[in-house]
């Protein structure tokens, strides 16, 4: 395996940079693959850019480098999949040391097996700063969002008075999640009451033990998205990616008053750069996608990949060509 960062620099390096991510992304199991799998008896199902693979009580999480946002499919950021499956891996070691996970192990750079879990279905989102949809409903006037009042005189990008949980529906794939409240989820059985107090006692604690760590980086976690999974005896846990710039924002935080004093947006290390881009083409969701630069594409990789190398240690490594899928022999 290479260097994630020696791939990257490939690309950029080219005679056609737009076809060499085309050819070194990785897009998923192919329908033969799938079709192989399901004949020996594996469940395959895919998400927005994660693809499942089960059988039994075992679940392998095969991570793409496809992006979404808007709810949309965007593009494909290069090896973003073996980036984001290094940092999930090392947070869902992090957070056995308080609270349970289902990580148990990880067979290729691509791939989590974790064990397989009933999903809540809720994202449960944590907050520590004014950002994304709640900056936008705040700036409209809404005070209470999700079920969490917030206070008046809040700014742009600043830090809340407490860490508060906003929860949402989880949809299917590309279809568009719904703002809710705690109650609103124990009312639709999404969880009960106590399975709430338990979530939501769990995000607190992983989302401060995510801060601790990061400031210790430098950076800050603003938010985050968690989703939890009940096992055969209905405990509770963490399931999924944790603290991964696709599910979390992250900013520079020797910068962030400066910045946000002078009324400009903090210097970002998440998949806020193309939604930015994407923003300032007109694009919110409607109508066709923009094509994304290839050199954007690529230095959103290098952001993925310096969190991930930061917090590891060491450079991220992955297969340098994907298809066939070099990961489908872990089976």
């Amino acid at each position: 395996m290479t260097p994630i960062s020696n791939l990257l620099d490939q690309i950029i390096n080219s005679s056609s940079p737009e076809k060499a991510l085309k050819e070194m992304s990785y897009y998923g199991l192919s329908d033969n693959e799938k079709s192989t799998l399901r004949k020996k008896d594996y469940e395959v199902y895919q998400g927005k850019v994660r693809e499942l693979v089960k059988r039994g009580n075992d679940l392998y999480i095969y991570h793409t480098d496809r992006l979404t946002a808007f709810d949309k499919y965007i593009d494909m950021i290069p090896f973003k999949g073996a980036i984001l499956s290094a940092i999930s891996e090392f947070w869902l070691k992090e957070a056995e040391k308080v609270l349970p996970t289902h990580l148990q192990a990880s067979p290729d750079p691509r791939v989590l097996k974790v064990k397989a879990m009933e999903p809540v279905k809720a994202e449960v989102i944590v907050r520590g700063y004014m950002a994304g949809s709640m900056m936008r409903a705040y700036e409209k006037g809404e005070r209470v969002f999700c079920g969490a009042s917030l206070p008046e005189g809040l700014t742009s990008w600043c830090k809340l008075p407490e860490v508060i949980i906003t929860p949402t529906t989880k949809a299917a794939a590309f279809e568009h999640d719904e703002d809710a409240t705690p109650d609103e989820l124990i009312e639709q059985g999404v969880c009960t009451k106590s399975e709430w107090q338990e979530i939501s006692k769990q995000a607190l604690k992983l989302f401060s033990l995510g801060q601790e760590i990061y400031e210790k980086k430098g950076w800050i976690l603003v938010d985050t998205k968690y989703e939890f999974g009940r096992d055969e005896n209905g405990k509770i846990m963490i399931i999924d990616e944790v603290h991964t710039p696709d599910s979390s924002r992250l900013w520079v935080a020797k910068t962030w008053a400066e910045k946000t004093k002078a009324g400009q947006s903090p210097d970002m290390l998440d998949k806020e750069i193309v939604r930015r881009w994407l923003m300032e083409q007109g694009f919110k969701g409607e109508g066709d996608v923009p094509k994304v630069p290839t050199q954007i594409l690529v230095d959103l990789a290098k952001v993925y990949l310096e969190v991930a190398e930061t917090l590891i240690g060491q450079p991220v490594k992955c297969h340098e060509h994907t298809a066939p899928s070099p990961c489908l022999d872990i089976l």
